[in-house]
């Protein structure tokens, strides 16, 4: 895992020094090994130095043009691939070298044939302009700053959050997004500080900045079979490939193993490619259990799994015990807000199984409920029907559908329906919620932010299940965008279903193929059988936890509400109407836990935007500028984002 740091004045005036110091202490901080500084008189860059055994770079051909400076960050699974462009064989390369001669080859066209997590930076020196590139999921996070003629990027945001010797403005449209979902992913905590969105490059140029696309879900090309054994030899296929990507490593790696079908999945994928030899590294598991809980005890699940590999894996309690501390509320910076779990001395407990242990990689399950089935709903499939005009075939998936559904026909048409259709005023839609506690003002501006809406069906087009496939990258792009810098800086976090062939894949195929009527998640649970243990495949899908949950709240609103709410000041929540809706759910009401937990994440975060921070070259702490005053709030959020 790499970090790299990058300003450079357009007009050619000079990097300020004092800057540079500060920006490579901050990027010390995110980097595995040393970082080295490459300076110019208007351009300076900060990247995290290779090992020393790197194989020296290849001469390029003689008609590639001049390479520009390219910094990288990620892990490259096609490198045979894209070594093919130039010429050049694979096991000559670096993950660096093979991108820099395609790049030299195709410019940015050469970013769709990328495969893996990446993020990378290209300057063209003699154009002036910059190129920043992020992989199709956004694992890999990529931020930008411009002022006036000067850029400023990173892969961690927290360097040019602490750049200046203030907190840059507050971005109103992020916080409004995390505190009822997930912001856009192109969108940071900070008004001038923007993300470069996933699947895209951003050119910036003395003339301005543009975004594009260089790949899109929707290209996807439909892929069909004769049996349903040759789709689940060709899932084996691919997810035993996502897998082994990501079980490369030097260092041991470790495994989150819930007791679900994804966790599981992907450990007993990886025992088999071990055993083969098909990697060396060590794999253990972690478990996260709550034995107080009837509804999500784990630990008998993962037993099975642990019992098949030989071996038992970390324990972590996230009981209501678990509570966070007075002293261990007290935090301190971070560059984005995050959830209240991440103080909890379970996450600490996580942190030094890490640390101690020297796992270099962490293996998660996230994205496999949403491409393959793990909600057995049938609205993509029929609507799919319906969009080909395949009446008879819709008919009869239909009735099929309401017989294990147990739900009338006219319903279920009505559901299908109601996703081509407007879903008529989003404002009374938003409000069907609870919002109360927050200010009448935020919410009013921000309405279209506030709750999670479906995509709507197109009717021409990609079919509706590719849409609705495509929506739920976003989501989890999106997800994994707001997501907090791991403590641990030589650990990085892979996703084995977010693997874009296997995306690809899924995308493809008949929607009856991952769901059938009482088969959720068909395709998975045929293909894995004899592979994952059958009580793992055959188990009704887990229970959502929230009595947990309640305790937390309460716990959290008596740690914070000893001082005047910095989110009230700054506009966000109404502090006495928020009091009242903790006190429901504290008695048993229902309310939106998770939003509730988000605004006292958001309070705890604000706070900690005063923390002491080290200044570069100071033996003391310094902190940020005062907060403002309430009527001052609206410069502080800034109500529009600028052009």
């Amino acid at each position: 895992m790499r970090a790299f740091f990058g300003i450079w004045d357009f007009e050619g005036g000079p990097v300020d020094p004092f800057l540079l110091a500060r920006a490579s202490l901050l990027v010390r901080q995110f980097a595995g090994s040393k970082a080295a500084i490459v300076q110019r008189r208007s351009l300076a860059l900060i990247s995290e130095t290779d090992t020393p055994d790197q194989k020296p770079a290849p001469a390029a051909p003689q008609d590639a043009p001049a390479a520009p400076a390219l910094l990288w960050s990620g892990r490259l699974d096609n490198r045979a691939e894209l070594a093919a462009l130039s010429g050049a064989r694979p096991d000559s390369l670096t993950d660096e070298q093979a991108i820099e001669l395609a790049y030299a080859r195709g410019g940015s066209d050469v970013f769709s044939r990328i495969l893996g997590d990446w993020a990378l930076a290209v300057v063209h020196e003699p154009e002036r302009q910059l190129i920043l590139g992020r992989d199709f999921a956004g694992v890999r996070s990529l931020f930008y700053r411009t002022h006036a003629a000067t850029v400023v990027w990173s892969t961690h945001l927290a360097p040019l959050v602490l750049l200046e010797e203030t907190i840059p403005a507050l971005s109103e449209e992020y916080l409004a997004g995390w505190l009822s979902f997930f912001p856009e992913g192109h969108l940071t905590p900070y008004r001038d500080i923007l993300a470069v969105p996933p699947a895209s490059f951003v050119r910036i140029t003395p003339n301005g900045t543009t975004s594009r696309k260089y790949w899109g879900l929707d290209s996807a090309k439909p892929l069909r079979y004769r049996t349903d054994r040759d789709y689940e030899e060709h899932f084996l296929s691919v997810f035993r490939e996502s897998v082994a990507r990501r079980l490369k490593s030097e260092a041991p790696l470790l495994a989150e193993l819930s007791g679900g079908v994804d966790s599981s999945s992907i450990v007993c994928i990886a025992d088999r490619l071990l055993a083969m030899g098909a990697v060396t590294s060590r794999l253990d598991t972690v478990t996260y259990f709550d034995s107080e809980e009837p509804t999500w005890d784990e630990l008998p699940f993962a037993a099975k799994v642990e019992e098949q590999r030989g071996r038992i894996g970390h324990h972590i309690d996230v009981g209501p015990a678990q509570s966070v501390s007075q002293d261990e509320f007290a935090g301190g910076f971070s560059a984005v807000p995050g959830s209240i779990a991440e103080r909890s001395p379970a996450a600490k407990a996580f942190d030094r199984i890490v640390s101690e242990n020297g796992y270099a990689v962490v293996l998660s399950g996230l994205g496999g409920d949403e491409l393959l089935g793990g909600v057995p709903t049938p609205v993509p499939e029929l609507a799919d029907l319906l969009a080909r005009f395949r009446a008879i075939q819709f008919l009869r998936r239909s009735f099929r559908w309401a017989l294990a559904k147990r739900k009338p026909i006219l319903g279920l048409w009505h559901s299908v329906l109601a996703h081509f259709l407007s879903r008529g005023n989003r404002e009374s839609s938003v409000l069907e919620h609870d919002w109360s506690w927050l200010a009448p003002d935020f919410r009013a501006r921000n309405l279209s932010r506030l709750g999670a809406f479906p995509a709507r069906f197109r009717f021409f087009g990609p079919l509706p299940s590719l849409q609705a496939n495509a929506a739920a990258m976003e989501v989890l792009s999106r997800q994994i965008s707001c997501t907090p810098a791991s403590a641990e800086p030589g650990c990085e976090w892979r996703y084995p279903f977010l693997d874009r062939e296997l995306v690809t894949f899924c995308s493809s195929i008949p929607r009856e193929q991952l769901v059938r009527p009482h088969q959720r998640r068909s395709l998975m649970r045929r293909a894995l059988a004899g592979i994952v243990p059958p009580e793992i495949l055959e188990r009704k899908r887990k229970a959502y936890v929230s009595r947990g949950l309640v305790k937390v709240l309460a716990s959290e609103w008596r740690l914070l509400s000893n001082a005047p709410l910095k989110s009230a000041d700054a506009g966000i929540v109404d502090a006495v109407s928020l009091s009242l809706c903790l006190g429901r759910a504290e008695q048993g009401h229902h309310m939106p836990v998770l939003p509730l937990l988000r605004s006292l994440a958001l309070e705890q975060w604000l706070r900690g935007l005063e923390a002491p921070i080290v200044q570069p070259g100071h033996s003391s702490p310094r902190r940020p500028a005062e907060p403002p005053a309430p009527a001052a709030a609206q410069e502080l959020l800034g109500r529009e984002r600028p052009n």
